[in-house]
Parts: structure tokens; C-alpha cells; sequence
């Protein structure tokens, strides 16, 4: 048995419309649908919840089969938790840009926070990335990541 390949990644967001708008509007992904789901036995089961009510945003980068599933719980009721980086369970996603400070500033402008401007990277004396921990509209991690050389294997 072996993993083929990552399908998706997913978030539980408080507002599925304006974490779509967010990533759709401001970060380039394409919606694929939106789609409610709601008294399916399957979901109650997989999820482990009686009655689950949910709607589901799915996203991909037109370039990449990567799909982005952003997740709003009607029941059970979605609550907020820390999402520190240093909590256990904590996750983030990691773009690569073409331009950090670019789309840095463009979320920026348009009322989005970041842990911390951008920044260089260094490995043996030589900028191998750009990046930044921007915050989507739940405070979740976006890592953006502009990279100059060969970042893994420095």
C-alpha cells in the first residue's frame, strides 16, 4: 500500500463566502463548486457526528491538481480555536509566488494581516527564498514562498 499523492488540504472557516472571496479574489485560485451537504449518513459517519450540516468550497490553483477544501460547519456549530503555529495541530499551507512583497501588499491593502513582513532566507551565505506567514480571514497561516534557488536540499 502507498499514498499516491496529496489530494486536498482542508480548512473549517467561519464564513465560506469570504474565505472563497479570499482565496479566490486575492490569491488566484479557481472555484471548482460549492456544495452543501447535509443528512448524509456517510458524512455522520466518516465525521463522527450525529445530523452533520456542512457546506464545502473546493478550490484549485489552475496550474496544479492541488484542490483547497474550505469547510463551514452548521452542525455541528463551527467554534473558533488558537491557531498559534507553535500549537500542536496547528497547519498552514505554503504557496509558491512569483512575487512575496507583491501579493504581500496586496493583502495587506485589502485588510488581511501577516505575522511579519517579509524576509529573506539564507542558506551558506546566499538568499535562497523570500517569504511570509500572511493570515486568511480566520487567522489561519498562509505561508507565501518565493524561492531563488534550490530551497530543499540547501
Amino acid at each position: 500500500m502507498t499514498i499516491n499523492r496529496c489530494h486536498h488540504h482542508g480548512f473549517t472557516v467561519s464564513d465560506l463566502d469570504r474565505s472563497v472571496a479570499f482565496y479566490r479574489d486575492l490569491l488566484g485560485l479557481e472555484l471548482v463548486r460549492i456544495s452543501p451537504r447535509r443528512n448524509l449518513p456517510e458524512y455522520d459517519h466518516i465525521l463522527g457526528y450525529e445530523n452533520v450540516a456542512l457546506t464545502v468550497g473546493l478550490l484549485r490553483h489552475p496550474a496544479d491538481e492541488f484542490l483547497l477544501e474550505l469547510i463551514q460547519y452548521e452542525n455541528p456549530q463551527g467554534t473558533t480555536r488558537d491557531l498559534q503555529n507553535a500549537f500542536v495541530g496547528a497547519s498552514h499551507l505554503a504557496f509558491e509566488v512569483s512575487d512575496v512583497q507583491q501579493i504581500y501588499d496586496k493583502l495587506i491593502a485589502a485588510g488581511f494581516g501577516a505575522i511579519n513582513p517579509p524576509i529573506d532566507i539564507e542558506r551558506d551565505g546566499s538568499v535562497v527564498a523570500r517569504a511570509v506567514y500572511a493570515l486568511d480571514p480566520d487567522g489561519i497561516s498562509i505561508e507565501l514562498f518565493q524561492e531563488f534557488g534550490d530551497v530543499v536540499n540547501s
